[in-house]
């Protein structure tokens, strides 16, 4: 007797192949094309009322618009998801969306929130024995305290983090832990260690093949050197990194590298190779939907025309910047770009407005408890009010912080807006150190 062929197909494996699909497209910047592919799987997944299946489905959309910056559209499935999970009573499943909550509320800027969600993701995965998903929840713990500021805080969850990659032989995630390490050291000011960490990362990123993580190590190096001044070091690694990304189709890390480009060349005043790098990174990310980075951008290309005193032409990024970071609700954008909107205010000795502004910084920075964002604001103050004890808080926060560049800057207005010359002097010397050509060519202009 002949055996029946079985012609149905078999639906899990379609789903598991969609997904990892999707995941593939996703990490080559074509999100698009991911997106349908999870769409498939989740109509699928209904139809079988497969739970299991809609959930993962559900968690792997919030990943690729997390990629893409719709941060919003990413709260809804991964709510989604983890309802599913406590269901089917799948803990994995429901640390994972607890941790992608999180995820939402830290990329909005709502770092308490996400820390929340940081925790009770890690609490299960103690509970289950997810060792590496410990590790995971750790280090986003850190990322979380080290946008607040609280460095050390971060640097002691970044090494937990990279304790658990070690005993569990998981080198690429001690590759991400060593890169952490790595930018709280940065922050902190001590370079050498910074370069110590990221050399160390991108070590083992080679070692075991990871581009993306190689492209990502060589940009964070690059950083080290900017802030030091070596500019030609800086743009050294800057376009070792994009090299990398464009031969991996990694097209929303090109647009970092792009604007970190854009970056160095502001910084040595060169205003139209800034302005073309960032117009670059800004075509990017309208083609691949990254709403965030495109608000970044054009908040940055706003700063160059105000840094060349021409008003109106910022104006206009900084309402197209202000539109979209209001949209998404980032707050640490929307606290940079009203920072940007005061400077331009001050510019046009609109007073009143940028009073408004510095109070609207203030208030974000409050509610992100940004010691880098109240002296930003408290500077903007400062410079309106011409307030010498506003002038020295912001000092003392952004040498605490140990950031020079901001350092020099405040130096440098503090000393116009109240006509002390030694800090003037001391801006200079800054701008001299980091080699902020621009910056000199404005002291330049005027008597010291």
């Amino acid at each position: 007797m002949a055996k029946t062929v079985n012609n149905r197909p078999d639906h899990g494996r379609i789903i598991h192949i969609l997904l990892n699909r999707a995941q593939v497209l996703g990490l080559i910047g074509r999100n698009e094309r991911a997106l349908k592919d999870l769409e498939k799987g989740l109509l699928i997944s209904g139809k079988c009322h497969d739970k299991k299946c809609q959930a993962d489905c559900l968690l792997q959309f919030s990943d690729v618009y997390s990629c893409i910056g719709k941060y919003e559209e990413m709260l809804n499935p991964t709510k989604e998801s983890l309802l599913l999970y406590q269901e089917i009573k799948d803990k994995k499943g429901q640390a994972d969306s607890l941790n992608n909550i999180g995820a939402v509320h830290d990329s909005l800027g709502d770092y308490p929130q996400a820390l929340e969600y940081y925790d009770k993701s890690l609490k299960i995965r103690e509970e289950i024995g997810d060792r590496k998903g410990q590790a995971i929840s750790l280090s986003n713990i850190g990322l979380a305290h080290h946008s607040l500021g609280d460095y050390p805080q971060a640097l002691e969850y970044y090494t937990k983090s990279l304790k658990i990659d070690e005993e569990i032989g998981d080198r690429q995630g001690q590759a991400t832990s060593l890169n952490n390490i790595g930018y709280a050291h940065n922050n902190l000011g001590d370079y050498p260690q910074a370069l110590e960490y990221y050399i160390k990362s991108l070590k083992i990123r080679e070692d075991i093949g990871d581009r993306y993580g190689q492209a990502n190590s060589l940009n964070n190096i690059g950083a080290v050197h900017r802030v030091l001044g070596d500019y030609s070091q800086a743009l050294e690694h800057y376009i070792k990194s994009l090299k990398i990304q464009e031969e991996i189709g990694d097209r929303d890390n090109q647009a970092t590298s792009l604007n970190n480009i854009g970056y160095v060349h502001n910084n040595l005043g060169d205003y139209s190779q800034a302005l073309e790098y960032y117009a670059k990174s800004l075509k990017i990310q309208e083609e691949i939907g990254d709403r965030k980075g495109q608000a970044r951008s054009l908040n940055n290309i706003a700063r160059i025309y105000l840094e060349q005193e021409k008003y109106e032409e910022s104006r206009d990024y900084l309402i197209r910047a202000e539109k979209i970071a209001g949209e998404i609700g980032a707050k640490e954008l929307l606290r940079r770009i009203y920072v940007s909107f005061g400077e331009l205010e001050i510019g046009v000795s609109n007073l009143d407005a940028a009073e408004n502004y510095a109070a609207q910084a203030l208030q974000l920075a409050g509610e992100l408890n940004s010691k880098a964002g109240r002296a930003e604001a408290l500077l903007l103050q400062a410079r309106i009010e011409k307030d010498e004890d506003k002038f020295k808080e912001a000092l003392e926060i952004f040498k605490e912080l140990k950031q020079p560049l901001e350092t020099a800057k405040a130096c440098y207005y503090y000393g116009q807006a109240l006509g002390r010359l030694e800090k003037t002097v001391e801006a200079r010397e800054i701008f001299e150190k980091l080699g902020a050509k621009g910056w000199l060519a404005k002291i330049g202009s005027r008597d010291i």
